[in-house]
Formats: structure tokens, C-alpha cells, sequence
């Protein structure tokens, strides 16, 4: 069974909107390859085995932006289908509390940070847009 589904169910996903400081001024993007040229969008990944939502999205933010990070509270949920595959993925707003290095790896090309402005002009995808403002507007 691959990791983030239990059998029958979705594939299981989290991540996080990671805010550089507590003044949200900039926020962590990532770049992939995977199905469009220099696609834009929020880092998030499935969920291991016998792994929570929460870790999951502190994991997945380290290994795809280099950041240790702190979930701050709830962002949204999205879900989708890849192929013919329903996908949930949980969001987190998050802050960084140390930036390492990042590392290009297979799925992330480059990674970034981003003024929210600039976000809502780069993301691929309308729903992680979605999700940026409602986190904006709850500020």
C-alpha cells in the first residue's frame, strides 16, 4: 500500500503556508518538475505510515524547504483527484524557527521566499491561491 492512503481511502497529504517571521512578510514556495515545468506551489507530501497530519507537514516542510518550522494553527484542507486517485491534503500555517540550507532533490528544483502578493501571482494552483488568502484574511 503506498504511504499516505489506508486502503480504499485517499491519498493522505500535509503541509504548510511557512511564514518567514511573525510579521508574515514572506512566505516559503517551492519549484518542481514533477508534471509542469517550474511549477510553483505550497510544500506538502503524504503522510507515512502510522504518521499524523501534524508531523507530517513539520517533515514535509524540512525536507522540501530546508526550514525547521512550528505549526501557528490550521490553514484549510484541499482535496482533488490525481488520475483517478481522490487526494486530501491537510495545510498548516506554520513559521519558520530556523532556515537551513536547502538541497534540490527529485520532486523540489528550488525553493524560495515569496512576499504574498508575489505568492498569489506565482502559485500553479487556485486552491493552494485559496487557501493563501483566507490565511491573509484571518490576519
Amino acid at each position: 500500500m503506498p504511504s499516505g492512503s489506508k486502503a480504499g481511502g485517499p491519498v493522505r497529504a500535509a503541509g504548510g503556508i511557512v511564514w518567514r517571521d511573525r510579521g508574515r512578510r514572506e512566505l516559503a514556495v517551492i519549484y518542481r518538475d514533477r508534471y509542469v515545468p517550474s511549477e510553483c506551489c505550497l510544500p506538502k507530501g503524504k503522510l507515512d505510515p502510522a504518521e499524523g497530519w501534524e508531523q507530517a507537514a513539520v517533515r514535509e516542510v524540512l525536507e522540501e524547504t530546508g526550514c525547521e518550522a512550528e505549526i501557528a494553527g490550521f490553514a484549510g484542507l484541499l482535496h482533488y483527484h490525481v488520475g483517478d486517485r481522490p487526494k486530501v491534503v491537510v495545510y498548516f500555517d506554520m513559521f519558520a524557527v530556523a532556515e537551513g540550507a536547502f538541497r534540490p532533490s527529485e520532486e523540489v528544483i528550488r525553493m524560495t521566499w515569496l512576499k504574498p502578493a508575489e505568492a498569489l501571482d506565482e502559485l500553479a494552483h487556485e486552491g493552494e491561491r485559496e487557501l493563501l488568502r483566507g490565511c491573509l484574511e484571518r490576519m
